[in-house]
């Protein structure tokens, strides 16, 4: 599948710098799903280099930094909620939360006079902001490109120096319009997922690979890369005397600690349950699996509609994943759940009705781009937008700030 592609109608080889950042994986797993699509399908065309932001420009409180986000929106999601609903939109409190600086611009600066790129790509909302400011001080002549990692029109995501936002559904898009910006600096292209998700894959042949029975309905839980994930569910499924018909995979990311408390509660657990931390061949452990049950995370759900993987949502959380469910919801490729019993009689109707599972695949498959390097072939080719752009900016600036 997709081994064979024209080449890009570039004017020449394209040098991106993909800037991401570590806080929440999504924003990393978009760059390097940019990275590897380059690198299989682009051939000498582009020359894809990712680097860290928060790493770069403050590498000694990044970790920190990232640590502290997490904590806040597990323990304080409503408070993150509000916050997020406060700035959507560009206006006074954005407008002062995004010209605060809490880094130096100079790491940025000297990055880019060493790899002089000829396209910038930003997945991370503090990395569009400080490329919009290095080009409004004339600092970067080349093309700015943000890939908005979620289906949302969040204010952190827009600059006015950016040239192009390549948005993951036509959803995505008409907030984007919503909010002030030109729809000819709009391109939807889906969220950029890794090449290996674009493959097809025999579910026989995974299960026998992982040990798994191949004819048991397979469920597979995932709490997002830090392993956020509720375990109390998995004790309202356990009473449930069908689930003992399912297999479940439960993969925890990072949270050893989850990993253990779960690895010590299925020795005991009535339910066939598989175990695991953190996994790079993400793509065949969906597709090996019926349903996924996982947050709404812009990421992991775009790669889980290009596998055709029906979604069960558990407790999206206030903000993006709030965004992110409604366009699922609409889109007929997944359902959700406010809290574990309504999980349990969601799964109940899977059990007893497995064509609904088919229906939402079948809703995937129209929903899935239709092309993995759509996005690449934006990027590669953002040259064209960058050429008008001092006239549109200036005039997006007028109209929207106020």
């Amino acid at each position: 599948m997709f081994e064979r592609m024209e080449a890009p109608s570039t004017p020449g080889r394209a040098k991106v710098l993909v800037l991401s950042g570590s806080i929440g994986h999504g924003h990393m797993q978009t760059a390097q799903a940019i990275k590897e699509t380059a690198e299989r399908w682009y051939g000498t065309e582009a020359d894809v280099h990712v680097v860290d932001y928060m790493e770069q420009v403050s590498p000694h409180l990044h970790s920190v930094g990232t640590y502290c986000f997490v904590q806040w929106v597990k323990l304080f999601p409503s408070m993150y909620g509000y916050l997020f609903n406060m700035t959507r939109k560009d206006r006074k409190l954005a407008q002062l939360l995004k010209g605060v600086r809490f880094t130096s611009l100079r790491p940025l600066i000297k990055l880019v006079e060493q790899m002089k790129p000829t396209v910038i790509v930003s997945t991370f909302p503090a990395a569009s902001a400080a490329v919009s400011k290095l080009k409004e001080r004339g600092m970067i002549d080349c093309p700015a490109v943000t890939v908005i990692t979620d289906h949302t029109d969040h204010s952190f995501w827009l600059h006015p120096y950016t040239d192009l936002y390549l948005a993951g559904s036509e959803d995505a898009k008409t907030q984007l319009i919503e909010q002030g910006v030109p729809q000819s600096r709009i391109q939807v292209t889906g969220i950029p997922v890794r090449p290996a998700f674009y493959e097809s894959y025999s579910k026989t042949e995974l299960r026998k690979k992982y040990g798994l029975d191949s004819s048991k309905l397979t469920v597979l839980l995932m709490g997002g890369g830090c392993g956020l994930m509720d375990p109390s569910m998995l004790d309202v499924i356990e009473q449930a005397g069908w689930a003992q018909d399912m297999q479940f995979i439960i993969i925890c990311g990072s949270n050893d600690k989850l990993r253990s408390q779960l690895e010590r509660w299925a020795e005991s657990s009535p339910l066939h349950v598989r175990i695991e931390g953190y996994v790079k061949p993400v793509h065949e452990y969906m597709a090996m699996s019926d349903l996924m049950i996982t947050k709404s995370g812009g990421v992991t759900t775009s790669e889980a509609v290009v596998q055709q993987l029906p979604l069960l949502v558990y407790k999206p959380l206030p903000g993006q994943e709030q965004d992110n469910i409604r366009y699922l919801l609409r889109s007929g490729v997944a359902c959700c759940a406010e809290d574990a019993e309504e999980l349990v009689a969601q799964l109940s109707i899977f059990s007893r009705h497995p064509e609904t599972l088919q229906w939402m695949r079948e809703r995937a498959q129209e929903e899935a781009p239709r092309s993995p390097f759509h996005a690449m072939d934006a990027i590669v080719n953002a040259q064209r937008y960058s050429l008008s752009r001092r006239h549109t900016m200036d005039q997006w600036l007028n109209e929207t700030i106020v």
